[in-house]
């Protein structure tokens, strides 16, 4: 080839291979294209399109599974768009397309999201219970925990909603993460501590490491003191864990303020100028106002001799209220009510005495400073203390699993360790069906279930065996107590081995059904004496003041009544704890440290009837007078 020939073959051959390249990059381009618009459609990604357009999108779409996909972004667009006729009829035409796992889930997903958004959050909880995530994608797993936690708030259920978000976190990351994070660590701020570390202990069980992680770590927000090497310990054990950046650890606090006012305890017979934070706006403002009417009639039935002016705990930060107080001349407070609201008083300066409506679980003593509740807790050791004064030494407790129930558990067991006889036996449950199968276990027999042999059976054993159940406490309403015993007579057959049972004012209800009242006879039941209409002249009185009172407004009622009735004689019942006087609540008397103790009044029923167990506390309770 000639050397002309050369220089015109090459530049030739460079310009082919250019073509080549062009090409062949946008073929590839094509083809990245085409990989994108080919992807499978996600049902649960995010919603950016009408329901209208996805239901255009059916017939053009080129598989099954994306024309499933496209009929599920409808319908849950024409669900948060409140259309329930469109929205129902897709779901019925889903429900009959839905072949596979995925699928399937996909329908009970919508059903939950639709009785969510009609305000059924249990039953669409119950929808989804039970899923299993593993062959899910990930845009559904995170719609799932994301639905999960919605409904779960609804129904009150805050750590269990944090608990979701949590399982929803590691598919997050970047600034959704970060959003995700401080909704948890919000929710599990609002958790009570024993709750926590119920949720530790789960989760530890459970191998889920970054899960006990959160939930140690908001049990530390709760310590009164000693949070700095708690929390040193726990970042140790947790290093890079989410929740480091959310918490800083209080400096050790000193006495809380209130509490260095030990100057002796004021005598308070002579007070007559008393302010009262209650919070009088939001949520609690209808039992708030129950027990305000309670403190205005223990006024005016003792002459008026007292003053009170009324703040709502709600309408300023505390320092300024209790500041505004002292400048009005108030002698002595009454409340907060609320928790959190007693926590920030504590650690406020004042200087007068206090009767605080609420406890702390770890609450200062002094000398001026007293506490009145009507909290589970209280009420379940009071039955723990009556159980044991009766003899019983194995009792069983079946209670709700629930927060009431947790907190009742708590202060039953809180006594009883106390006693040095042993654990009492708790067994929770969730459904009629679960507590028919706790009863097996507990009383069935050897036979019965895996469980059976941890306590001894009732039906099988002789009176004399020193492990027996000899006593049942239920947290029930009446129907469901009498439900429960006949269950238990029917386990026990013809055995003459019978428990003592044992109930409380939540199991006490007016007008129970002829049928009801009998199937209770033998059980006894603890509440306040004019709860059990032991007052009838006072219950009376409270029905005109308060015409539409329910039962736990009559309750908070009578704590303020009492409250009224005890303020002159506070110093000298504190000074001498044997003294006591009968109130609305129980018979009052109040402990060393301040603690104003009401004594329920123990009933039997007996032909249907209830009986008292006990001498009858004063028909009337005493005016409010100076102690002598």
């Amino acid at each position: 080839m000639s050397r002309i020939s050369k220089l015109r073959t090459v530049p030739h051959f460079w310009w082919l291979f250019a073509i080549v390249l062009l090409l062949s990059g946008c073929a590839a381009g094509n083809h990245s294209e085409s990989s994108a618009e080919n992807a499978p459609i996600s049902a649960f990604g995010p919603l950016t399109k009408n329901s209208q357009w996805y239901l255009s999108q059916i017939d053009s779409a080129t598989s099954p599974e994306d024309r499933f996909a496209l009929q599920v972004l409808a319908a849950r667009r024409l669900i948060l768009d409140g259309d329930r006729t469109q929205a129902n009829a897709i779901q019925q035409q889903l429900a009959r397309e839905a072949t596979t796992p995925r699928q399937k889930v996909a329908v009970r997903l919508l059903n939950a999201l639709q009785l969510g958004k009609q305000g059924q959050s249990s039953k669409a909880l119950n929808r989804i219970a039970g899923i299993d995530l593993r062959p899910l994608d990930n845009n559904t797993v995170q719609f799932y925990y994301r639905l999960q936690s919605e409904l779960l708030l609804r129904t009150g259920q805050k750590t269990a909603a944090a608990n979701s978000l949590i399982s929803l976190d590691p598919y997050l990351n970047g600034e959704q993460a970060s959003k995700n994070q401080q909704q948890i660590w919000s929710l599990l701020k609002e958790s009570d501590s024993n709750t926590l570390k119920n949720y530790v202990n789960a989760a530890e069980r459970m191998k889920r490491e970054k899960a006990a992680g959160w939930f140690e770590l908001a049990a530390i927000s709760k310590e009164a003191k000693g949070q700095q090497p708690l929390f040193a310990d726990w970042q140790k054990r947790h290093p890079n864990h989410p929740a480091t950046a959310l918490f800083t650890p209080a400096a050790e606090p000193a006495q809380p303020a209130i509490a260095q006012n030990n100057q002796g305890i004021t005598t308070t017979s002579d007070i007559q100028k008393v302010a009262v934070l209650l919070p009088l706006s939001g949520k609690l403002a209808l039992p708030a106002n129950a027990l305000k009417t309670g403190l205005d009639q223990s006024n005016l039935a003792s002459g008026n001799k007292l003053t009170f002016t009324y703040y709502d705990e709600n309408s300023m930060p505390m320092p300024e209220l209790l500041n505004k107080i002292q400048q009005n001349g108030a002698q002595l407070v009454i409340g907060p009510l609320q928790k959190n609201k007693v926590e920030q008083l504590f650690a406020s300066h004042i200087s007068i005495p206090v009767l605080a409506l609420n406890q702390l679980d770890s609450q200062p003593a002094a000398d001026n400073l007293y506490y009145f509740s009507l909290s589970p807790e209280d009420e379940a050791a009071q039955i723990a203390q009556k159980i044991h004064a009766d003899g019983m030494k194995h009792p069983l407790l079946l209670l709700p699993s629930n927060s009431l129930g947790e907190r009742t558990a708590t202060g039953f067991n809180n006594y009883w360790k106390s006693l040095d006889i042993g654990d009492a036996t708790v067994a929770k449950f969730r459904s009629r069906d679960e507590l028919q199968t706790v009863l097996r276990q507990k009383l069935g027999g050897t036979a019965a279930s895996a469980h059976a042999g941890e306590v001894q059976s009732l039906a099988t054993d002789p009176a004399n065996d020193p492990n027996r159940i000899d006593a049942i406490f239920m947290l029930a309403s009446p129907f469901e107590a009498s439900s429960i015993k006949s269950s238990i007579d029917i386990m026990l057959g013809a055995s003459p081995v019978r428990p003592a049972y044992y109930l409380g004012s939540k199991s006490n209800s007016s007008g129970l059904r002829a049928d009801v009242a009998l199937a209770l006879n033998g059980m006894q039941l603890g509440d306040m004496p004019w709860m059990l209409n032991k007052m009838p002249d006072e219950l009376a009185k409270a029905n005109t003041v308060l015409p539409q009172a329910s039962g736990d407004q009559l309750r908070l009622y009578a704590m303020g009544y009492d409250a009224g009735t005890l303020i002159p004689q506070l110093s000298e019942l504190r000074q001498n704890p044997e003294k006591t006087i009968n109130g609305l609540t129980g018979i009052l008397h109040i402990t060393t440290d301040g603690v104003i103790m009401h004594d329920l009044l123990w009933t039997r029923y007996a032909s249907g009837q209830l009986t008292t167990n006990e001498p009858e506390p004063a028909t009337t309770p005493p005016a409010a007078q100076p102690a002598q």
